[in-house]
């Protein structure tokens, strides 16, 4: 019985470490997604303004007078 008093802090402290870990890690993949949905909606942004035949303006405010 006394082999769990000195096994169950190291468990305990384990399974911490594991969750904070695994935390930090989705946090990260869901960054990761976002930042590359980001930038997948840029360049085609990029792309429409860059094929298009200048009539517009691409920041969407136009100048009347």
């Amino acid at each position: 019985m006394e082999f769990l008093i000195g096994l169950v802090p190291s468990i305990g402290a384990g399974l911490v470490l594991y969750f904070i870990l695994r935390w930090i890690n989705r946090a990260d993949r869901t960054e990761r997604a976002a930042r590359q949905d980001i930038e997948k909606d840029a360049e085609a942004w990029y792309r429409s303004v860059k094929n298009a035949d200048g009539t517009r303006d691409p920041f969407g405010t136009s100048e009347s007078k």
